[in-house]
C-alpha cells in the first residue's frame, strides 16, 4: 500500500527517509511512504492536533489517496501553550531569540510534541510522540530544523541542533510518532 507523505520541508523530508532506513521499514512492511513536495494550507489554532487533523483532510483532498502530514510543537513551561502549533510562525520570524522568551528565573522545562496524521479518506487518524526536556540559553549545533537548536531532551546534555539525525532518532517525538503509525496502520494493514 502506497502511502503519500505531503510536505514542503526538506528536513521533515529528510527526517522520513532517515527514518524508513533506521528502523528497516521499507524491507519489512507493506505500507510504502512516498514524499511529496506539497504545501498544505496550515490553519491557526491553539490545539495542535486540530492544525494536524484539518491539514490531514486537505493534503487527501488534494492528492486523492492516502497520506501522512506532519506537525510539531514546542511547548514551554514557563509561556503555557507557547509556542506550540504556531512554533513554526514564531521561529521564522525570531529564530534563537526564542530562548529570550524566557527570563532569568523561569523554569526552562519543555515537551516537544509531534503529530502524524494519517488521511485514508474515511477518517484521519493522529498519531502522537512526546519528549521532555528543556530550552537551552542559547541555540547551539549546526543541525537548523526548526527548534532543534535550542531544544535538550532528557538525560542529555546537547540539542538536537548538536546532535543531527543519528543523535536525535533516539529521542526524537517525530520518530516515536513514526513508530506509533507503523505499530497501528501495519496491524491495520494486516487484519484488512
Amino acid at each position: 500500500m502506497k502511502v503519500y507523505f505531503l510536505t514542503t520541508s526538506p528536513f521533515k523530508i529528510a527526517e522520513a527517509e532517515h527514518y524508513l532506513e533506521w528502523r528497516g521499514v521499507r524491507a519489512r512492511n507493506v505500507i510504502e511512504i512516498c514524499p511529496v513536495r506539497q504545501d498544505i494550507q496550515e490553519i491557526l489554532h491553539p490545539d495542535i492536533e486540530r492544525i494536524v487533523h484539518a491539514k490531514a483532510v486537505g493534503a487527501f483532498r488534494h492528492i486523492g489517496h492516502p497520506c501522512l502530514v506532519e506537525h510539531s510543537g514546542l511547548f514551554m513551561d514557563a509561556l503555557p501553550g507557547l509556542p506550540g502549533g504556531v512554533g513554526k510562525l514564531m521561529w521564522d520570524a525570531v529564530q534563537d531569540r526564542m530562548c529570550d522568551f524566557l527570563r532569568a528565573g523561569d523554569a526552562r522545562g519543555a515537551t516537544a510534541r509531534s503529530f502524524l496524521a494519517y488521511c485514508d479518506g474515511r477518517r484521519v487518524r493522529v498519531h502522537t510522540g512526546e519528549t521532555r526536556g528543556e530550552i537551552a540559553d542559547r541555540a547551539r549545533g549546526a543541525y537548523r530544523f526548526a527548534w532543534d537548536p535550542i531544544f535538550i531532551p532528557e538525560q542529555d546534555t546537547r540539542t538536537y541542533g548538536e546532535m543531527g539525525l543519528d543523535g536525535k532518532r533516539h529521542t526524537s517525538p517525530t520518530y516515536k510518532a513514526w513508530d506509533a503509525f507503523f505499530a497501528q496502520e501495519a496491524a491495520r494493514t494486516r487484519v484488512s
